[in-house]
């Protein structure tokens, strides 16, 4: 149980931004007991200047996020598109094969160790399988 003394701490630490282990440690308190006190009691950190989570993804204009509502990571749906198709590409390596010793590509593998199923086959089989 907390005294007055220590929920009025709390609540001033919390306030001024600090994080739940760092009032724990002001305190001499459990970082659980701070956390479950300003849950109860729905203090919040304000945050005067957009985060992270408050600038688009993909062009960095500020988000208006509305409470309830899942947060958005972009601005628009063309924003969404342009961000996934520049992200999701895949790289080209450079690699040789184990079996056959030719170089090939492959994209976004690059722990592929034979050009082609064929090679894959003859390491593993040999020659005489058809």
């Amino acid at each position: 149980m907390l005294t007055n003394t220590q929920k009025q701490m709390v609540t001033n630490l919390r306030l001024q931004g600090l994080t739940y282990a760092e009032i724990a440690a002001a305190t001499e308190l459990s970082p659980n007991t701070v956390k479950s006190f300003c849950r109860r009691r729905h203090i919040k950190i304000d945050e005067a200047e957009p985060s992270e989570s408050n600038i688009c993804k993909n062009c960095g204009r500020p988000l208006t996020q509305q409470p309830g509502v899942k947060k958005k990571a972009f601005c628009n749906t063309q924003c969404r598109t342009e961000w996934w198709n520049k992200s999701r590409r895949r790289h080209p390596y450079r690699l040789t094969c184990y079996y056959c010793g030719k170089e090939f590509i492959s994209f976004g593998n690059k722990k592929k160790k034979f050009c082609s199923r064929e090679c894959r086959r003859l390491s593993r089989y040999g020659e005489d399988t058809a």
